[in-house]
């Protein structure tokens, strides 16, 4: 859908669902009003009477909207689903533009001048939803599903291609529980004050600052792998005489 620039400063609602909280966002001009609840289940429930409350607190009509964005993933497999099906719900029914932005990439944007810096996410099973950022901001890679160990090997790469002697920032809820293998591979590192989740205040601020919404592709969900939960096999099924 095309964005409407009969406004030049467009109206943005923002929102994650991705990992251990909810948060929206409405941007014009800079943060008009946010809220984030951190939460580990129930966002279905929650995402769309937060947004209800904050465009009416706000005396926002939800039809005023111009644009939508979203984190993608990585993150759990529901709450990947949550943000991304009301997005593309509203995006359709006020005929506006949704765009998608990296659930990693918007937490190192709130780690500031931090860098370089890996965000690592724990994603259980010795698992960490990982991307690192090179000295000026850029991404050193896709974001990936990796073990400890090569988070560690990251970290290394990283720090040679910056030829950087500086400790590598680490944020995300993954940081504390990498300490060890960092330490083991001889990685100097430094764990940044910076929320443990996303927040749809900075992703507003970061869709506010794209120009391009023009032909974009669909909203489609990053998935790392597949989901925790899967379906039992008809083959051992219980077979009743």
């Amino acid at each position: 859908m095309p964005a409407n620039t009969s406004d030049p400063s467009p109206l943005i609602l923002a929102c994650d669902t991705t990992q251990g909280a909810c948060s929206v966002a409405l941007w014009r001009d800079g943060l008009l009003a946010s809220q984030l609840h951190p939460m580990q289940k129930g966002h279905a429930e929650a995402l769309m009477p937060m947004i209800e409350t904050l465009c009416d607190d706000s005396g926002i009509e939800m039809g005023a909207l111009d644009r939508l964005a979203v984190t993608h993933g990585p993150g759990t497999f529901t709450g990947v689903r949550v943000g991304l099906s009301a997005m593309r719900g509203l995006a359709l029914a006020l005929a506006i533009p949704v765009k998608t932005y990296g659930t990693l990439a918007v937490m190192a944007q709130a780690c500031g001048d931090a860098l370089p810096l890996i965000v690592a996410v724990d994603a259980k099973r010795d698992t960490f939803f990982t991307q690192g950022f090179m000295a000026d901001g850029t991404a050193h890679g896709d974001p990936q599903a990796l073990s400890a160990a090569a988070v560690s090997a990251l970290a290394v790469t990283l720090a040679a291609t910056c030829e950087t002697k500086d400790a590598i920032a680490l944020c995300g809820t993954g940081a504390p529980l990498l300490a060890d293998a960092l330490n083991a591979a001889g990685v100097r590192f430094s764990p940044v004050d910076a929320p443990p989740y996303p927040d749809a205040a900075m992703l507003a601020a970061m869709a506010a600052q794209d120009a391009d919404w023009d032909n974009l592709p669909a909203a489609e969900p990053l998935y790392l792998r597949p989901p925790d939960a899967t379906l039992p096999d008809p083959s051992k099924r219980i077979k009743w005489r």
